[in-house]
């Protein structure tokens, strides 16, 4: 253990974590021999102590997570939505009651999100791979709590016989690019009869699916004994924070024609239903659809873009040299050169609520814009060093948070000899991305 300590490149630091640690684990653990005979276990663990301060305090405060890295099955479990998909559902199966579910949601969530984060930081798992499982993960969740929030909805409020009902993710959930620390960005959309539901105390559809998704949002983000599931952000509903918690699919539209901004529209570009009644998922992306190819004005559309861009750069200023999501020329303009193209060339594009990174790549391929598939490696680039800071670090924005050892860590992931190399390249591709996008922005004014 001190030879592999020894090794780290922050070996005090992790000493003292790895103290901390083996200080809370109760009397006759076999901590000792399960290091000795595992030597992967042995690293990773003493990885987490030195580099990735968020891991560590995991291991430190919940000690049975480290259970998951000596099963045979990890490498399986993080790699393969269908295997997670299953170990969630048979946790969630064995729930004997609404308040029991909610508790093991935030435990099974807990678990599997410091199992991808483990994947990703061993190598284990690419970061688009950790995306795509932090987003199955967070889903899957959302699909069953929702389904169990229904039904006990339903025991005193009844239902609204002949409704549909649909959650509609944005963000990082809709792409499937989710992070360790990311929210659930979703709204609620239904159609209904103008009728109460059917329950001993009856509601209208309005005021039913208000408080349906108030439910849906408890079950979610309230902190229980087990904490936290994810934090619900719902301010992409129409009339944002001002308007009702659910929206009908016709207050949808009708807003979305008359009264919506281009910011709303760009975030409608990428946004993806997650879970739905029926067939209702398929007439959301066709009212999605309708909106996304409605005739503009594209010098307007591009100066609401411009606006939007110089509005967040006053207001919500970088908070570190690699806070790559909001630094000029980071993951902002590469989303808003993809998403502005949707807006003003969507047909020629042809990949519908597609994310990011493909609508560039695609955007390079037909010639729209030039530099698309560049973008696209750009924003793999930023994305994996995003990923990995937000499952390492806990004060991702501190500068004493960057350890020689956490950046030598980041350095090695995103595939580059040092962290000074890795730098000086992401610097250059911020000003590469800056060139493209006020290109691309002269070229729309004219398509």
């Amino acid at each position: 253990m001190l030879t592999t300590l020894g090794r780290a490149g922050n070996a005090d630091e992790a000493l003292a974590r790895m103290d901390n640690f083996l200080s809370r684990l109760p009397g006759g653990v076999q901590l000792f021999a399960l290091l000795r005979n595992h030597e992967q276990l042995r690293t990773l663990l003493v990885q987490f102590m030195a580099s990735a301060p968020r891991m560590a305090e995991a291991v430190i405060h919940r000690a049975h997570v480290v259970d998951g890295l000596i099963d045979p099955a990890f490498a399986n479990d993080v790699t393969h939505r269908d295997v997670l998909v299953a170990k969630v559902d048979a946790f969630l199966g064995d729930a004997r009651s609404y308040e029991e579910l909610i508790d093991r949601a935030r435990i099974i969530g807990q678990e599997q999100k410091f199992l991808i984060a483990a994947g990703l930081l061993s190598g284990t798992v690419s970061a688009a791979g950790a995306g795509e499982q932090f987003t199955a993960l967070a889903e899957t969740l959302l699909r069953r709590l929702f389904d169990r929030v229904q039904d006990e909805f339903a025991i005193r409020h009844g239902r609204i016989e002949g409704a549909k009902v649909a959650l509609l993710g944005f963000g990082k959930m809709a792409s499937g690019e989710m992070t360790f620390t990311s929210d659930l960005d979703f709204i609620l959309l239904y159609d209904a009869p103008e009728i109460d539901s059917d329950g001993e105390k009856g509601l209208g559809p309005a005021h039913y699916f208000a408080r349906l998704t108030q439910r849906l949002v408890a079950a979610v983000s309230a902190p229980t004994s087990e904490g936290v599931l994810y934090e619900a952000d719902m301010r992409l509903r129409p009339s944002g924070n001002a308007g009702p918690l659910a929206t009908s699919l016709a207050g949808f539209k009708a807003y979305h024609r008359d009264n919506a901004w281009t910011w709303e529209h760009l975030a409608l570009s990428r946004a993806r239903v997650i879970a739905s009644t029926a067939n209702f998922g398929a007439e959301v992306d066709a009212a999605i659809g309708k909106i996304m190819q409605r005739p503009r004005d594209l010098s307007k559309t591009i100066d609401d873009v411009l606006s939007m861009r110089a509005l967040m750069t006053r207001e919500r200023k970088p908070r570190h040299a690699f806070d790559l999501k909001l630094a000029a020329g980071g993951l902002v303009d590469l989303e808003f050169i993809a998403q502005s193209s949707q807006l003003v060339s969507g047909a020629a594009i042809d990949l519908p609520q597609a994310p990011t990174a493909k609508v560039l790549a695609q955007a390079g391929r037909i010639g729209l814009v030039p530099e698309g598939q560049r973008l696209a490696e750009i924003h793999g680039v930023y994305s994996t060093i995003l990923q990995v800071m937000s499952s390492a670090l806990i004060s991702p924005f501190k500068e004493e948070a960057w350890s020689p050892a956490f950046k030598e860590l980041l350095a090695q992931l995103a595939h580059y000899p040092d962290f000074d190399r890795l730098a000086l390249d992401v610097a250059a591709m911020q000003a590469e991305v800056s060139a493209a996008a006020a290109a691309w922005y002269e070229k729309a004014r004219s398509l």
